[in-house]
């Protein structure tokens, strides 16, 4: 498994960020904007923030820098193009969902945030449980990485959810807060104390394609029409493990789409079965929302 660590430059995803890598990238054609030496007067932002953000764009599944045919090629992902076009300041928190959803899925960029949705079954932690659990989940994976890493990791890893008064910095500038909070992802459960918990949204405020979405990718990555209720809520990268879902919650999700005729559940015999009733492809499913939840506001 490819794991990376402290990536972000101690520096947690800004407000529009996102809008202003985007734009360079898609709107200025300028895909190698974060390699450039004038990148600093293009973003306007210091030299490790312009690092970090490259990280975040990458973390989020916006941007994506890939080999072809021998040649490192740098571009927009088909998320990050839809974003643009549709979202480009995020404002509808399907977006911000699916921001989520790309950075704690994969290992390869956030590791630390792949970890603590996928493996780790705390849901109530502070700074020490924490940091051991991670310690021991990299160890475990054949990893080594240096404590400081992990710490750093561990203080933008709340930055990232947690909305609260106190955010211990100090620059006007780190008091720019992640859009990722409104999501209500995490709380103090003991703010002295420093403790916090997992929040869990009641999933009739979440948007049905997003869950629909989501289902969809995660089948596809496993080339399979096929899933058992265990895998989908216990699997990394799976709807249960992304969004913090319960069982009692996971059925929900799922009686909803089988009511608009997404998948097909089966729960008799002792058969826990959900079948998808038609394959395609995920960003089908983002644009179709996006372009009626478009038209709605116009």
């Amino acid at each position: 498994m490819e794991m990376r660590f402290a990536r972000h430059e101690t520096f947690h995803l800004r407000e529009g960020w996102l809008t202003k890598g985007l734009r360079k990238v898609i709107a200025e054609g300028l895909p190698d904007i974060f390699l450039r030496k004038d990148a600093i007067e293009h973003l306007g932002i210091g030299s490790n923030m312009v690092r970090s953000l490259r990280f975040w764009m990458q973390a989020t599944g916006v941007y994506e820098e890939v080999k072809e045919n021998g040649k490192v090629v740098r571009r927009a992902t088909r998320f990050g193009e839809l974003v643009y076009r549709y979202d480009s300041y995020l404002e509808d928190e399907m977006t911000l969902w699916l921001l989520h959803y790309h950075l704690v899925r994969d290992s390869r960029y956030a590791t630390t945030w792949y970890w603590f949705f996928n493996h780790c079954e705390y849901r109530e932690f502070d700074e020490s449980i924490f940091l051991a659990m991670l310690e021991n989940w990299v160890q475990e994976q054949g990893g080594q990485v240096a404590r400081g890493s992990l710490k750093r990791d561990f203080d933008c890893f709340l930055n990232t959810y947690l909305v609260s008064k106190y955010q211990g910095e100090s620059n006007p500038e780190d008091n720019l807060g992640c859009p990722l909070r409104e999501l209500g992802i995490l709380e103090f459960s003991d703010e002295r104390n420093r403790r916090y918990r997992v929040t869990r949204r009641p999933v009739v405020e979440m948007p049905e394609e997003l869950f629909y979405f989501c289902l969809l990718d995660h089948m596809k990555a496993m080339e399979r029409r096929h899933v058992t209720i265990d895998e989908l809520l216990y699997s990394p990268g799976s709807l249960g493990r992304v969004f913090a879902l319960g069982l009692p919650e996971l059925l929900q999700v799922l009686e909803m789409l089988q009511h608009r005729d997404y998948l097909y559940l089966t729960r008799t015999a002792g058969l826990n079965n959900v079948t998808l009733l038609e394959i395609r492809e995920p960003q089908e499913i983002l644009e179709e929302y996006y372009r009626r939840e478009m038209r709605c506001e116009d």
